[in-house]
């Protein structure tokens, strides 16, 4: 992910500021006049550098997905236990939730609005995904270092506790966000790995 210092790009920033405006008021209310306005340009000109808000929330939804699926990859590929696996995919799941929570809210609230073949697409990308976090949560079962009796129930217990993170952070920025995952971890974990 980008650090906060690097310099944006006129598309990186409509995405933002789209994506700030697809949070507050919703993906059906946001007209591409609003985008233009946030952005600080005229409506015609935002044409130069995205083509509709369909393609906004498209790059939005799926540069997220992206990077959860490219991370995913990486981990899966390492010689890391179960356990080890699944805290550093929390880890992922927390930054992009704390530090991209504009954009995390887009992808997870207003997925909905990707028309075809995007919406399907998104959908699969988003399950595969989630099938692999269930792989490792059940070799993590079945090598004993993880104690849950059902792991469906375990990753969407985890998933959802850090979704609500995208919501609240923001603004509460003033919170040091290193403790902020440390706490969150340490929870989570405690609720699956043996003792």
């Amino acid at each position: 992910m980008p650090k906060a210092d690097t310099k944006k790009t006129k598309k990186q920033i409509i995405l933002e500021e789209a994506a700030t405006l697809f949070r507050e008021k919703g993906y059906s209310a946001t007209t591409m006049r609003d985008i233009a306005g946030k952005v600080g340009v005229e409506a015609a000109s935002l044409y130069n550098h995205i083509k509709s808000k369909e393609q906004i929330l498209s790059k939005i939804c799926f540069s997220l997905a992206d990077t959860y699926t490219t991370k995913m990859n990486l981990i899966m590929a390492t010689e890391e236990s179960p356990i080890n696996k699944i805290k550093e995919l929390l880890l992922l799941h927390l930054e992009i939730n704390a530090m991209s929570s504009p954009l995390a809210s887009v992808m997870n609230d207003e997925w909905r609005h990707l028309t075809e073949p995007e919406k399907s697409e998104f959908l699969g990308q988003r399950r595969s995904y989630e099938n692999h976090f269930l792989t490792i949560i059940k070799d993590g079962m079945k090598d004993g270092s993880v104690v849950v009796e059902d792991a469906k129930i375990a990753l969407y217990t985890m998933l959802s506790s850090i979704r609500w993170l995208q919501h609240w952070y923001h603004a509460n920025r003033d919170m040091d966000v290193e403790g902020i995952k440390a706490t969150i971890i340490g929870l989570l974990m405690n609720g699956i790995e043996k003792k």
